[in-house]
């Protein structure tokens, strides 16, 4: 039997209960993470090459290890404000100003455990059941999910590979109806790579300034952009401030995944609501990672580049490698760590291919699907890995689309 067909008779098996549990109803709107499907097959396999969760494969760099453990010895074990510490909070509102030429106080900034909850929490507080949130597709999986779990209506604006995943403006403002609440945005984006243009981003401000929108922009990749291209946050443009969620994170500039720390910043009234949510929730962000993020901030920022030079340096050889092999074609990302590479001379759909790469090559990569409709003819593959494993993986992937074609011929 094959893997995926494992795989979902043993969904199947876990789904049967003896009696029938009634859940909230915007549970079932919920579907599995199409990245973690392939993340969960892969799992007791040996030999595999993995291009498949978006993590950094660096460690956190030393001075902010080295903070954790001073705050641990100096007694920083209880709970911090809800927002999370003031000094903390007046270095973001300090970098904010200075790199992305936001001009905030620290009580406009909130610290989080992780971007996927400051994400949450903008959700949960700009959306009533019913509202209408534009979200990118293809877009992080969890953008649906958390407009769902609001009882909104998630409403997937097409980005296509025509436009190598950049936004068609005009066709934007035709989604927008009286029940629209908020847009996302998502620049650098998780999976295609994209990096809006100042152009797009005037644009898009001005259609929420004209349709009286909120945006949420997902900035977690702001670090991760190549040849020179700038990141600029919607923030900062004239009237946007005060319409404007940005949410950033240390995950993947500082390789602190598992540290769980992120932040947000929005106006004064959201952030009074917001840390309602905060009381009732997580309380606050954990208190050693909050003296951590401190120094990731206030410390050195080579480490920051060195890890950058790495990704470009992956991302050439990767991107070089794919556009070689018969089938596949693949535009270099302009920024993240993600290669969104274009499967549709295979004749495999995204999920089919991501499941041979897997059984044939021992290869783990994530299909387009997984991110939405427009997915669909692409895999996404994350070259936060060595330069080792993504040679090898080409060779595997190569050697497997070669057996697909000759077939196909």
């Amino acid at each position: 039997m094959a893997l995926i067909d494992l795989y979902n008779t043993d969904i199947k098996n876990k789904n049967k209960e003896k009696r029938e549990l009634e859940f909230n109803l915007n549970l079932k709107k919920i579907k599995p993470s199409g990245i973690r499907k392939l993340f969960d097959l892969a799992q007791g396999q040996k030999d595999l090459i993995s291009f498949g969760i978006g993590e950094p494969d660096f460690i956190t760099p030393a001075h902010i290890r080295e903070a954790a453990k001073k705050a641990l010895d100096q007694g920083y074990t209880r709970y911090t404000p809800n927002l999370g510490f003031p000094e903390f909070r007046q270095a973001l509102a300090n970098k904010l100003k200075i790199k992305n030429s936001i001009s905030v106080t620290p009580e406009e900034v909130v610290v989080t455990s992780g971007g996927t909850e400051a994400l949450f929490f903008s959700f949960y507080t700009l959306i009533n059941p019913g509202d209408e949130v534009i979200i990118p597709d293809p877009g992080f999986v969890v953008y649906e999910s958390q407009v769902n779990f609001t009882g909104g209506k998630p409403v997937h604006f097409p980005l296509r590979g025509e436009n190598n995943f950049h936004p068609e403006v005009n066709e934007l403002k035709s989604y927008i109806i009286p029940k629209t609440r908020a847009i996302l945005i998502n620049s650098p984006s998780n999976p295609t790579g994209a990096v809006f243009t100042e152009e797009e981003l005037l644009a898009i401000a001005n259609i929420a300034r004209e349709k009286d929108l909120f945006v949420i922009s997902d900035e977690l990749y702001e670090d991760i952009i190549y040849n020179g291209r700038k990141h600029i946050s919607i923030a900062s443009l004239p009237g946007m401030k005060e319409r404007t969620i940005s949410i950033f994170g240390f995950s993947k500039s500082y390789a602190m995944t598992g540290w769980r720390l992120g932040y947000l910043v929005a106006p004064v009234n959201l952030v009074k609501e917001i840390a309602k949510l905060l009381q009732n929730t997580s309380v606050c962000a954990n208190s050693i990672t909050q003296k951590a993020g401190l120094a990731a901030i206030e410390g050195p920022q080579d480490c920051v580049q060195e890890m950058l030079l790495a990704y470009s340096e992956r991302r050439n050889v990767l991107v070089q490698g794919l556009n070689e092999i018969k089938g596949l074609s693949c535009y270099a990302p302009e920024g993240t760590f993600y290669a969104f590479v274009n499967i549709k001379n295979t004749g495999m759909t995204a999920e089919e291919l991501s499941i041979y790469l897997l059984e044939r090559c021992k290869v783990v990569t994530v299909p387009g699907t997984a991110f939405g409709t427009q997915g669909e003819g692409y895999i996404r593959l994350s070259f936060a890995t060595s330069l080792e494993d993504i040679k090898e993986g080409i060779r595997r992937i190569k050697r497997g689309i070669e057996n697909i074609v000759a077939v196909s011929e």
